[in-house]
């Protein structure tokens, strides 16, 4: 498939480029490759526990590893389809509960999510990209979160899908379905951009093109995967897929 980089085995795509006319459909993982996630979640528990934001790590690394454990009952079926922000305020019970944080603290940050922190070149990056191609988000947050997300910190997208129009979470291939029934009939193959490889690899398996940029906490590849494009940060992802990559 082209010429290999990082000792990855990540390869340039082969695909026939589009027409002039045509917007390339790019499709972004929006929690920890758009947003801070876990950074700006030890904030928010620092602020509403008041606890050094050292503290609150361990916290927010429990709450995320329920959630993400309850993502993964969803999807292999072993519970029914709730949206992001239910699966939160479990955790968040959960960890109030055991005394990990203030019952006080758990109606805050039921709501948190809503204001994570963009990276530094997300807002830029996602307002050039929007001119060139078609800008999508999709996410295991819901609808509300992601409103929020684009109400509190400025992110723009022409579309943005949540696990709720799937009814399921990634890796699901249920969900990377619903972004390329989505994307202009004219876009040719969408390309997922994400900060995790096991997103990356399903949405592959789910006939998505792929491009990895890499954050503070993804899921970084490993030999033997193979993505589309590797892309240091979202600028030069910005003029690799206007070179027509």
């Amino acid at each position: 498939m082209g010429t290999s980089a990082s000792g990855f085995g990540i390869v340039r795509a082969m695909a026939p480029r589009l027409s002039p006319a045509s917007r390339q459909a790019v499709v972004f993982d929006v929690l920890g490759t758009l947003v801070d996630q876990a950074g700006s979640l030890r904030d928010e528990v620092a602020e509403a526990a008041g606890v050094a934001v050292t503290d609150a790590a361990p916290i927010v690394e429990a709450w995320l590893g329920h959630v993400a454990r309850q993502e993964r009952a969803i999807v292999d079926g072993e519970r029914p389809f709730v949206p992001g922000r239910v699966l939160d305020l479990e955790a968040l019970r959960w960890l109030a509960d055991g005394g990990l944080l203030p019952s006080a603290a758990v109606e805050r940050l039921t709501s948190a999510s809503e204001r994570l922190r963009p990276w530094p070149d997300t807002v830029g990056a996602l307002d050039r990209l929007s001119r060139d191609v078609t800008v999508m988000g999709l996410s295991n947050a819901d609808r509300r979160t992601l409103a929020g997300l684009s109400g509190n910190r400025g992110l723009r997208w022409h579309q943005v899908l949540s696990a709720q129009d799937a009814g399921t979470y990634k890796p699901a291939a249920a969900l990377y379905a619903t972004a390329v029934a989505a994307a202009p009939s004219d876009a040719g193959t969408p390309i997922m951009v994400a900060a995790h490889a096991w997103d990356l690899r399903a949405a592959a398996a789910a006939g998505m093109r792929t491009a990895y940029v890499p954050r503070p906490g993804g899921d970084a590849p490993v030999p033997g995967d193979s993505f589309d494009i590797h892309a240091a940060d979202l600028r030069e992802l910005h003029g690799r897929l206007t070179a027509g990559e």
